[in-house]
């Protein structure tokens, strides 16, 4: 068996057409996965474009299938198992079972169901069904309960549910009562204009929208390729609301490029091309009124600058530039959460090599990035005006010298120590840009910041996350007021901003330790 761990495909073959298990297999291997197909049917081509030839795979030969996978143990090593079209309620209660059986065994094994059963106008009936009535019954009755996620269009919120979909809010308020997360594509938005939404699990569950603008002509097997990079984006780590805005951005690019084209058939690979090419996607949260902004900053050689997002999506992302800390603290944005790439806690004495916990736990994380991280001055040297100064109290207090580059920073330092507070610590947080590109990107930075492929590799993180490369490129500030490095590293620290707002963020080290004023010695990403 594969050292990857695999992941289950329980859908359609189409052997001539890119949907079903062909589009799902081909997104998962190139991202590194490995799919494992069980066909519920075999066809030559889609259904839509006339006799497909082939035909259901007949319920004991499936569940023969499935058998077969257990015997080798693949159900307990899978990762992940994602359902699709089904031919037969027979197929759909063998799948259950073979779910069930597989998270016995393996308790975080991930869910996706994505309940293929029909499309057409979201009014609650069956008119739109185009699977046999018993087989959509099964899909809701026994693996709707089995799911982690569910992505139904709006025709099969409304069926699933029994009710009439005409608005974001209405389908919000219908996917809550599923009990699961759920992406809703295909949702009634503003004139022209088509929605996704995403709908946390429990009756207050949180909902955000992205709206697109409608297309001429949607070729078949974007609803396969939307579960299956909503799915490649939760197997990453994102949260319910990335995975919408992940997969519309990378579904829609398979679209056009399909229609642009002229192709008869989708063509998934364009849903694989870089971050930065891909069109913007801003996710609005329902009922919000007024934004909840969140800052990061980074120093700069006029005071620092400050990237600013809003939580609730009601306001584009923006950039501002502020003399001194406090500024920042008082901004008009009130932001109540903010990511600083300065150190905040001071040890009197060395607690070991390499500085403070949380920066050698940082370094061991940055790989050939690992000298980013600077070891943090003791307390006792940050009076100092001179390098010179700073080296000889920074041994004298049992430390090492100090490089010239972190004496740098020390009017910084000094200007954070200031106005911090144990008080001001739910607000005000030490992060560091490289840590959180790694975290974000699940590696380290191949290039240095201030390259070309640095930049470029940091800017597709940024659009990845959802920050419009517009807003950085060209450089917006003259290089007196902010270097290019200094503003990717703010919208780095931003985006730490968002994960600790969200509690997503990583903490390291993950009890940190108090200085001698009571400042938490912690780095945030």
């Amino acid at each position: 068996m594969d050292s990857n761990p695999p992941v289950i495909l329980l859908t359609s073959h189409v052997a001539g057409s890119r949907v079903g298990g062909s589009v799902t297999s081909e997104i998962l291997l190139r991202r590194g996965h490995t799919p494992e197909l069980v066909p519920t049917v075999v066809f030559g081509r889609h259904p839509g474009r006339g006799a497909p030839g082939g035909g259901a795979i007949p319920d004991a030969l499936f569940s023969g299938a499935l058998d077969g996978l257990k015997a080798e143990r693949h159900d307990r090593a899978a990762q992940a198992i994602l359902t699709g079209y089904f031919a037969s309620p027979g197929q759909v209660e063998a799948s259950a079972r073979f779910i069930e059986e597989a998270r016995a065994h393996n308790p975080h094994l991930f869910v996706l169901v994505d309940p293929i059963c029909g499309d057409g106008t979201p009014d609650g009936t069956a008119g739109g069904l185009y699977v046999e009535a018993a087989t959509a019954r099964a899909l809701r009755d026994r693996l709707l309960p089995l799911a982690d996620l569910i992505t139904p269009n709006a025709f099969e919120l409304a069926w699933l549910t029994g009710t009439p979909i005409a608005s974001p809010e209405g389908a919000a308020q219908a996917a809550r009562t599923l009990g699961r997360d759920t992406l809703v594509t295909s949702v009634p938005g503003s004139p022209g204009a088509l929605g996704v939404l995403a709908v946390e699990a429990g009756s207050s569950g949180a909902a955000w929208l992205a709206e697109t603008g409608r297309l001429d002509r949607v070729p078949y097997g974007t609803g396969d390729l939307f579960a299956v990079q909503a799915l490649c984006a939760r197997l990453d780590g994102a949260p319910l609301k990335t995975l919408a805005r992940i997969a519309t951005q990378r579904t829609r690019a398979a679209i056009q490029a399909t229609v642009k084209a002229g192709a008869g058939d989708l063509v998934p690979a364009a849903s694989e091309a870089g971050a930065q090419s891909l069109e913007p996607v801003r996710m609005t949260r329902l009922g919000a009124r007024s934004p909840a902004w969140v800052m990061g900053l980074d120093g700069c050689p006029a005071g620092w600058v400050g990237v600013i997002i809003d939580l609730n999506g009601l306001e584009a992302p923006r950039l501002a530039i502020y003399a001194g800390i406090t500024d920042a603290l008082n901004a008009p944005e009130h932001a109540h959460v903010i990511a600083v790439d300065m150190p905040i806690g001071f040890e009197t004495a060395p607690s070991g090599p390499g500085g403070r916990a949380c920066e050698r736990e940082a370094r061991a994380r940055l790989g050939q990035r690992r000298s980013s991280i600077f070891a943090a001055p003791l307390r006792a040297a940050l009076p100092a005006r001179s390098h010179e100064e700073a080296s000889r109290l920074n041994r004298g207090a049992g430390g090492p010298g100090l490089s010239r580059q972190s004496f740098n920073l020390f009017a910084k330092m000094r200007e954070i120590d200031a106005v911090m507070s144990p008080a001001l610590e739910g607000c005000l947080h030490e992060s560091h840009p490289e840590l959180i590109f790694a975290t974000l990107a699940g590696r380290p930075m191949a290039h240095a910041k201030r390259t070309p492929g640095g930049r470029a590799e940091r800017l597709d993180v940024l659009a990845g996350q959802g920050l419009d490369p517009a807003l950085f490129e060209p450089h917006p500030f003259k290089h007196k007021i902010a270097a290019p490095d200094d503003v990717l590293d703010a919208a780095a620290c931003a985006l730490a901003a968002v994960r600790l707002a969200e509690g997503n963020a990583l903490c390291l080290p993950a009890d940190p330790p108090r200085d001698d004023t009571g400042l938490r010695m912690a780095i945030f990403a």
